[in-house]
């Protein structure tokens, strides 16, 4: 994974032909933390201005996005469109995101800044990530701490999840695990090495464990079964 990637975009504003307005600076700097499973979007915003004879930066917003690699992200800076003056005022979004640790996929960042809804400017920049890609991660009650699994259940979003720990492992080994494996594919086998389930890991667990997503609470009770060792 690149350590730093800095983007520098600058855009002119969108305008219709009766509208008068200065062009805008956007500067985005993308730096990925693989330590901690994360990537973090600093983001400069300034309006180009004529000052004294000169053109001077008015600065607008600077938003700094942290957020898990794999996952995008959203910063919003305005007004609520229910609110009266909304017309009236500028509003600034940026969305991000960086590709799950080691698989290939579209890094971005794009910044929108709207007077109301009408569009003063948008700048986007996106890069092309190639990684080596990942095999499935192989779990079973020989490399998993039995007493760890757990199933939680979001009704809300009509999902089950299989928490657990590794065992056999540092502290810092089980960390950089979890982390090396986020947005991966696991392999469940049982005691006897026979498969008994898949799976995805969504997230970590007590910053040493993983989060695996299942569709149903019996898929996910069925997996913390095998993983228990209790088959």
């Amino acid at each position: 994974m690149k350590h730093c990637q800095i983007f520098a975009i600058a855009a002119a504003a969108f305008l219709s032909q009766a509208a008068i307005a200065a062009p805008y600076l956007t500067e985005a700097t993308i730096t990925p933390l693989p330590d901690q499973g994360q990537y973090r979007v600093d983001v400069r915003i300034s309006r180009l201005i004529e000052q004294d004879g000169k053109q001077v930066e008015e600065l607008l917003s600077k938003p700094r996005i942290l957020s898990s690699v794999g996952c995008p992200a959203s910063f919003y800076q305005g007004l609520d469109s229910a609110n009266p003056d909304y017309r009236n005022q500028d509003n600034v979004r940026v969305d991000v995101s960086w590709p799950y640790p080691k698989e290939s996929g579209l890094a971005y960042c794009t910044v929108t800044i709207k007077h109301g809804d009408q569009l003063e400017s948008e700048s986007k920049m996106q890069l092309e990530i190639t990684g080596p890609g990942r095999a499935p991660l192989v779990l079973s009650p020989r490399v998993v701490a039995g007493k760890s699994v757990r199933v939680e259940t979001d009704k809300s979003r009509g999902r089950a999840y299989v928490l657990l720990e590794f065992a056999g492992k540092t502290p810092e080994e089980a960390r950089a695990m979890a982390l090396d494996n986020l947005g991966n594919k696991v392999q469940i086998q049982d005691a006897n090495g026979k498969l008994a389930g898949s799976g995805f890991i969504t997230g970590t667990y007590k910053d040493i464990g993983i989060t695996l997503s299942y569709n149903s609470e019996d898929e996910a009770n069925r997996v913390a079964h095998v993983l228990e060792g209790a088959m």
